[in-house]
């Protein structure tokens, strides 16, 4: 077992000398779920930090835990000693090495890591070149937008599209590598129309917009988890005073299920942690389905804001009205 096959899918317990044999599939772990949860360290990173300090033996322990975490966990240490290629009391030692007491301290603290990181350690099978790349990105894409599509309370969206459009401020609220963005999309789509729109990706400052608001304001929140804290805080003090609260997030959320009106799509990440969230996309097109909807309502007026940038824009940017409106 060499450090190559660290991040490999594990299929097959892998024997000494290379030989392999497939896993019998209905094995379950020995060590309970709970007891796992209790273990808070991750064990997997300070291994792979130790690693290359390691003694000959020591590090084939290592290689065996990175490489294929669930094996090594499932494996009695009758098994795992010729699996291996050490001596039990060379396990004995490796485990208090790595600030364990034991062996089942350790399998504890792997169990650990391993409920919220297997995905990571034994991820999908990587495209195979630049073109499945290309695929897999399309096709995630699409099927994430046809989902969000299909899968959005369209009466909801009316209401959201008839306050919005009537609103006198919304707050668009949200944070995080995802969420903050889609934030400013929304502020780009809108503001356009004449409305008035203020973001906000800080929980601090949500909290402090949130206490500023009246009744005819509009708080706007994103978020791919629905489960953050600081957000629905923000939410609750805003819908204290007066504000009307929309949700973009995922179906069956505390968020969706807190604010007056949800905009909640029923779209699941695919699991490939290497690719990027193809959830992104659907919250995307719900979005452009607010704003599309919102301008078709105040048609006139959101026409003429529309004539003053493009108008602006061809005189002092670019003269070619073929374009784009600014985008």
């Amino acid at each position: 077992m060499d450090g190559q096959r660290r991040r490999t899918k594990v299929t097959e317990s892998p024997q000494p000398g290379g030989a392999g044999r497939p896993r019998d599939r209905g094995s379950v772990l020995t060590i309970s779920v709970e007891d796992a949860q209790s273990a808070a360290n991750d064990i997997l990173a300070a291994i792979l930090d130790r690693e290359p300090s390691l003694s000959k033996s020591h590090r084939k322990i290592a290689q065996a835990i990175l490489g294929y975490p669930r094996v090594f966990v499932e494996k009695p240490i009758e098994e795992l000693v010729p699996w291996i290629g050490v001596s039990a009391p060379t396990v004995t030692r490796f485990s208090r090495e790595v600030g364990c007491d034991g062996l089942r301290d350790l399998k504890l603290k792997i169990m650990g890591s391993m409920r919220v990181g297997l995905q990571y350690l034994e991820p999908q099978t990587p495209p195979a070149n630049l073109a499945e790349v290309g695929e897999r990105v399309a096709m995630r894409a699409q099927r994430a937008i046809v989902n969000a599509q299909k899968s959005i309370d369209l009466e909801a969206l009316e209401r959201a599209i008839e306050i919005v459009s009537r609103s006198r401020m919304i707050y668009a609220f949200g944070s995080g590598g995802v969420s903050s963005w889609l934030i400013e999309e929304f502020h780009n789509r809108l503001f356009r129309l004449g409305l008035h729109v203020s973001t906000s990706a800080d929980h601090q400052m949500q909290m402090m917009l949130a206490a500023t608001v009246g009744r005819g304001d509009v708080i706007f929140c994103s978020s791919l988890s629905g489960t953050n804290p600081e957000l629905m805080r923000a939410l609750r003090i805003g819908a204290d005073y007066g504000a009307q609260t929309i949700g973009l997030t995922v179906a069956g959320t505390p968020l969706a299920d807190m604010v007056d009106i949800s905009l909640a799509v029923n779209v699941a990440d695919d699991g490939d942690v290497l690719g990027p969230t193809s959830v992104r996309y659907a919250f995307l097109a719900v979005i452009d389905m607010l704003a599309y909807g919102a301008a078709v309502r105040s048609r006139p007026a959101a026409l003429e804001k529309l004539r003053r940038i493009k108008q602006q824009f061809t005189v002092h940017r670019d003269s070619d009205t073929s374009k784009p409106l600014a985008d």
